[in-house]
Protein backbone atom coordinates (compact mmCIF):
# COMPACT_ATOMS: atom_id res chain seq x y z
CA UNK A 1 0.00 0.00 0.00
CA UNK A 2 1.31 3.37 -1.09
CA UNK A 3 -0.14 6.05 1.09
CA UNK A 4 1.33 9.70 -0.14
CA UNK A 5 0.38 11.49 2.99
CA UNK A 6 2.88 9.41 4.97
CA UNK A 7 5.24 12.14 3.14
CA UNK A 8 5.93 14.59 6.10
CA UNK A 9 4.90 12.42 9.35
CA UNK A 10 6.04 9.23 11.31
CA UNK A 11 3.59 5.84 10.32
CA UNK A 12 1.67 4.33 12.88
CA UNK A 13 4.06 2.32 15.67
CA UNK A 14 4.03 -1.21 15.07
CA UNK A 15 6.42 -3.64 17.11
CA UNK A 16 10.06 -3.78 16.36
CA UNK A 17 9.77 -7.34 16.25
CA UNK A 18 7.59 -7.28 13.56
CA UNK A 19 8.90 -9.80 10.42
CA UNK A 20 6.74 -6.14 8.72
CA UNK A 21 8.72 -3.51 10.66
CA UNK A 22 10.51 -1.39 8.30
CA UNK A 23 13.86 -2.20 7.61
CA UNK A 24 17.58 -1.51 5.78
CA UNK A 25 18.76 -4.06 4.11
CA UNK A 26 21.83 -4.75 2.33
CA UNK A 27 21.36 -5.03 -1.06
CA UNK A 28 24.53 -7.60 -2.93
CA UNK A 29 24.14 -5.41 -5.72
CA UNK A 30 26.89 -6.24 -8.39
CA UNK A 31 27.63 -4.47 -11.85
CA UNK A 32 30.12 -6.18 -13.96
CA UNK A 33 32.31 -7.28 -11.32
CA UNK A 34 32.25 -4.53 -8.46
CA UNK A 35 29.99 -4.42 -5.06
CA UNK A 36 27.66 -1.22 -5.55
CA UNK A 37 27.28 -1.04 -1.80
CA UNK A 38 23.75 -0.89 -2.63
CA UNK A 39 21.04 -1.53 -0.01
CA UNK A 40 17.35 -1.19 0.22
CA UNK A 41 14.84 0.60 2.70
CA UNK A 42 11.79 -1.64 3.28
CA UNK A 43 8.67 -0.06 4.05
CA UNK A 44 6.12 -1.34 6.74
CA UNK A 45 4.09 -3.07 6.22
CA UNK A 46 3.12 -6.43 4.58
CA UNK A 47 3.38 -6.06 0.33
CA UNK A 48 4.07 -6.65 -2.40
CA UNK A 49 5.52 -2.67 -2.23
CA UNK A 50 6.23 -0.50 -5.22
CA UNK A 51 10.02 0.11 -5.38
CA UNK A 52 11.82 2.67 -6.67
CA UNK A 53 15.75 2.99 -7.85
CA UNK A 54 16.75 6.40 -6.18
CA UNK A 55 19.58 7.40 -8.39
CA UNK A 56 21.85 10.25 -7.41
CA UNK A 57 24.04 12.40 -9.01
CA UNK A 58 27.34 13.52 -9.75
CA UNK A 59 29.82 12.82 -8.15
CA UNK A 60 27.31 12.41 -5.08
CA UNK A 61 28.12 15.19 -2.61
CA UNK A 62 24.38 15.91 -2.40
CA UNK A 63 22.41 12.56 -1.59
CA UNK A 64 19.11 12.57 -1.43
CA UNK A 65 18.51 9.99 1.70
CA UNK A 66 15.76 12.16 2.76
CA UNK A 67 13.99 11.65 -0.04
CA UNK A 68 14.56 7.73 0.28
CA UNK A 69 13.12 7.63 4.38
CA UNK A 70 9.96 9.90 2.53
CA UNK A 71 9.16 7.26 0.02
CA UNK A 72 9.60 4.50 2.12
CA UNK A 73 7.08 6.20 4.97
CA UNK A 74 4.76 6.10 2.17
CA UNK A 75 5.49 2.00 1.95
CA UNK A 76 7.95 1.86 -1.11
CA UNK A 77 10.97 -0.32 -1.20
CA UNK A 78 14.34 2.51 -2.03
CA UNK A 79 17.03 1.27 -3.34
CA UNK A 80 20.21 2.92 -3.19
CA UNK A 81 23.50 2.16 -4.60
CA UNK A 82 27.26 4.08 -5.37
CA UNK A 83 28.05 3.49 -8.83
CA UNK A 84 31.51 1.86 -9.95
CA UNK A 85 34.31 4.17 -9.19
CA UNK A 86 33.00 6.26 -6.27
CA UNK A 87 32.71 6.63 -2.93
CA UNK A 88 34.69 3.54 -2.12
CA UNK A 89 33.36 1.26 -4.96
CA UNK A 90 35.87 -0.60 -6.86
CA UNK A 91 36.50 0.14 -10.52
CA UNK A 92 36.81 3.37 -13.30
CA UNK A 93 34.05 5.69 -12.65
CA UNK A 94 32.86 7.22 -15.78
CA UNK A 95 29.55 8.30 -17.12
CA UNK A 96 29.46 5.04 -19.41
CA UNK A 97 29.60 3.07 -16.21
CA UNK A 98 27.25 4.87 -14.39
CA UNK A 99 24.68 3.64 -17.20
CA UNK A 100 25.94 0.29 -17.05
CA UNK A 101 25.15 0.67 -13.06
CA UNK A 102 21.39 1.66 -13.55
CA UNK A 103 20.81 -1.23 -16.08
CA UNK A 104 22.13 -3.52 -13.58
CA UNK A 105 20.23 -2.28 -10.78
CA UNK A 106 16.97 -2.87 -12.86
CA UNK A 107 18.19 -6.46 -13.89
CA UNK A 108 18.89 -6.82 -9.58
CA UNK A 109 15.32 -5.97 -8.88
CA UNK A 110 13.72 -7.96 -11.54
CA UNK A 111 15.69 -11.13 -10.35
CA UNK A 112 12.93 -13.90 -8.99
CA UNK A 113 14.86 -13.87 -5.75
CA UNK A 114 15.00 -10.58 -5.05
CA UNK A 115 11.38 -10.18 -6.11
CA UNK A 116 10.58 -12.30 -3.29
CA UNK A 117 13.46 -11.43 -0.82
CA UNK A 118 12.01 -7.76 -1.00
CA UNK A 119 8.32 -8.88 -1.49
CA UNK A 120 8.32 -6.17 -4.56
CA UNK A 121 5.54 -5.45 -7.07
CA UNK A 122 7.27 -6.13 -10.40
CA UNK A 123 4.32 -3.48 -11.89
CA UNK A 124 5.14 -1.19 -10.20
CA UNK A 125 8.87 -0.47 -10.68
CA UNK A 126 10.09 3.16 -10.75
CA UNK A 127 13.25 5.45 -11.77
CA UNK A 128 13.90 8.29 -9.18
CA UNK A 129 16.88 10.62 -10.02
CA UNK A 130 18.04 14.23 -9.10
CA UNK A 131 20.64 15.62 -11.41
CA UNK A 132 23.06 12.77 -13.00
CA UNK A 133 20.95 10.69 -12.00
CA UNK A 134 17.89 12.68 -13.31
CA UNK A 135 20.17 11.95 -16.96
CA UNK A 136 20.70 8.31 -15.29
CA UNK A 137 16.45 8.20 -15.70
CA UNK A 138 15.83 9.68 -18.60
CA UNK A 139 18.27 7.70 -20.23
CA UNK A 140 16.60 4.21 -18.79
CA UNK A 141 12.95 5.08 -18.77
CA UNK A 142 12.26 3.61 -21.81
CA UNK A 143 12.93 0.25 -20.65
CA UNK A 144 10.07 -1.66 -20.03
CA UNK A 145 10.07 -3.15 -17.18
CA UNK A 146 10.02 0.89 -15.70
CA UNK A 147 6.60 2.13 -15.02
CA UNK A 148 7.34 5.65 -14.42
CA UNK A 149 10.09 8.12 -14.00
CA UNK A 150 11.04 10.77 -12.22
CA UNK A 151 14.09 13.60 -13.26
CA UNK A 152 14.65 16.20 -10.68
CA UNK A 153 16.58 19.10 -12.37
CA UNK A 154 18.48 16.37 -14.57
CA UNK A 155 21.58 17.46 -16.16
CA UNK A 156 22.37 16.48 -19.26
CA UNK A 157 25.53 15.34 -20.08
CA UNK A 158 25.09 14.04 -23.93
CA UNK A 159 23.54 17.82 -24.60
CA UNK A 160 26.87 19.23 -22.91
CA UNK A 161 29.03 17.12 -25.19
CA UNK A 162 27.59 17.72 -28.30
CA UNK A 163 27.37 21.21 -27.72
CA UNK A 164 30.79 21.44 -26.20
CA UNK A 165 32.06 20.94 -29.66
CA UNK A 166 31.25 24.85 -30.21
CA UNK A 167 30.10 26.89 -27.39
CA UNK A 168 33.52 26.78 -25.28
CA UNK A 169 31.59 28.83 -22.46
CA UNK A 170 29.01 25.36 -21.95
CA UNK A 171 31.94 23.50 -22.18
CA UNK A 172 34.29 25.28 -19.93
CA UNK A 173 31.48 25.75 -17.23
CA UNK A 174 31.06 21.99 -17.13
CA UNK A 175 35.09 21.25 -17.05
CA UNK A 176 34.98 23.42 -13.96
CA UNK A 177 32.22 21.66 -12.38
CA UNK A 178 34.10 18.34 -13.44
CA UNK A 179 36.87 19.35 -11.69
CA UNK A 180 35.68 20.11 -7.88
CA UNK A 181 34.23 16.03 -8.32
CA UNK A 182 36.96 14.48 -8.50
CA UNK A 183 38.13 14.00 -4.99
CA UNK A 184 35.76 11.02 -4.44
CA UNK A 185 36.18 9.09 -7.84
CA UNK A 186 38.46 6.54 -8.76
CA UNK A 187 40.78 6.52 -11.57
CA UNK A 188 39.62 9.22 -13.67
CA UNK A 189 40.35 12.98 -13.93
CA UNK A 190 38.00 16.14 -15.55
CA UNK A 191 39.90 16.01 -18.86
CA UNK A 192 38.65 12.38 -19.46
CA UNK A 193 35.45 12.78 -17.99
CA UNK A 194 35.12 16.13 -20.24
CA UNK A 195 36.09 13.72 -23.84
CA UNK A 196 33.78 11.45 -22.48
CA UNK A 197 30.50 13.62 -23.28
CA UNK A 198 32.54 15.30 -25.81
CA UNK A 199 33.03 11.66 -27.68
CA UNK A 200 29.19 10.97 -27.10
CA UNK A 201 27.22 13.56 -26.71
CA UNK A 202 24.88 13.16 -30.40
CA UNK A 203 24.36 9.52 -28.67
CA UNK A 204 23.75 10.71 -25.06
CA UNK A 205 21.64 14.13 -25.93
CA UNK A 206 17.90 13.58 -24.24
CA UNK A 207 16.36 15.83 -27.06
CA UNK A 208 17.12 13.48 -29.83
CA UNK A 209 15.64 10.68 -27.71
CA UNK A 210 12.24 13.08 -27.28
CA UNK A 211 10.20 10.32 -29.22
CA UNK A 212 10.71 7.55 -27.31
CA UNK A 213 10.53 9.90 -24.02
CA UNK A 214 6.91 10.65 -25.36
CA UNK A 215 5.60 6.98 -24.92
CA UNK A 216 6.90 7.39 -20.85
CA UNK A 217 5.13 8.55 -17.97
CA UNK A 218 7.66 11.33 -16.98
CA UNK A 219 7.68 14.08 -13.79
CA UNK A 220 10.46 16.15 -14.52
CA UNK A 221 11.06 18.83 -11.73
CA UNK A 222 12.80 22.31 -12.75
CA UNK A 223 14.75 24.54 -10.23
CA UNK A 224 14.27 28.09 -11.68
CA UNK A 225 17.00 29.42 -9.67
CA UNK A 226 19.48 26.44 -10.34
CA UNK A 227 22.93 27.76 -11.77
CA UNK A 228 24.07 24.04 -12.78
CA UNK A 229 21.11 22.16 -14.69
CA UNK A 230 19.68 25.68 -16.33
CA UNK A 231 16.49 25.63 -17.28
CA UNK A 232 16.82 27.16 -20.32
CA UNK A 233 19.50 24.82 -21.21
CA UNK A 234 18.53 21.22 -19.51
CA UNK A 235 14.76 21.61 -19.45
CA UNK A 236 13.30 23.68 -22.06
CA UNK A 237 15.05 22.08 -25.23
CA UNK A 238 13.91 18.55 -23.87
CA UNK A 239 10.37 19.61 -22.72
CA UNK A 240 9.82 21.26 -25.92
CA UNK A 241 11.06 18.29 -27.62
CA UNK A 242 9.01 15.90 -25.77
CA UNK A 243 5.98 17.84 -26.60
CA UNK A 244 6.10 17.66 -30.19
CA UNK A 245 4.68 14.46 -29.62
CA UNK A 246 1.50 15.56 -27.79
CA UNK A 247 1.67 12.25 -26.10
CA UNK A 248 0.33 13.88 -22.61
CA UNK A 249 3.07 12.01 -20.42
CA UNK A 250 5.22 14.70 -19.45
CA UNK A 251 4.51 16.14 -16.11
CA UNK A 252 6.62 19.52 -15.38
CA UNK A 253 7.21 20.91 -11.96
CA UNK A 254 8.33 24.07 -11.17
CA UNK A 255 10.37 25.64 -7.96
CA UNK A 256 11.89 28.70 -6.68
CA UNK A 257 14.91 27.22 -5.89
CA UNK A 258 18.10 25.73 -6.59
CA UNK A 259 20.20 22.82 -8.01
CA UNK A 260 19.93 20.91 -4.22
CA UNK A 261 16.41 22.37 -4.03
CA UNK A 262 18.01 23.34 -0.45
CA UNK A 263 14.95 25.37 0.66
CA UNK A 264 12.19 22.95 -1.04
CA UNK A 265 13.22 19.96 0.27
CA UNK A 266 9.37 18.79 1.76
CA UNK A 267 8.03 20.41 -1.77
CA UNK A 268 10.18 18.02 -3.53
CA UNK A 269 9.03 14.57 -1.48
CA UNK A 270 5.61 15.42 -2.08
CA UNK A 271 5.76 16.12 -5.52
CA UNK A 272 7.69 12.62 -6.00
CA UNK A 273 4.63 10.97 -3.82
CA UNK A 274 1.65 12.55 -5.64
CA UNK A 275 3.32 11.42 -8.52
CA UNK A 276 3.94 8.35 -7.98
CA UNK A 277 0.85 8.01 -5.99
CA UNK A 278 -1.35 9.16 -9.29
CA UNK A 279 0.90 6.36 -11.70
CA UNK A 280 0.41 3.52 -8.87
CA UNK A 281 -3.57 4.15 -8.50
CA UNK A 282 -4.33 5.05 -12.00
CA UNK A 283 -6.55 2.32 -13.73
Amino acid sequence: MFNKSYVTKDVEQIDVNSEYFPDLVYAGLESHGSDLCGFVLKPQGKGPHPTAILLHGFPGYDDPIDLAHALRRCGMNVLRFHYRGCWGVKGTYSFKHCMEDVKSAIDYLTDEEVVKKFDIDIDNLFLVGHSMGGFLTLTHACDKRIKASVAISPYDFGLVGKIGHYDEKEREEAFEMFKTAIPPLNDTNAEALMQECIENGDKWNLPDKAKFLADERLLITVGTGDIVSKKSLHHDILASEIKKYNKGNLTEKFASTDHSYSNKRIWLAQTVAEFLDEVINEK
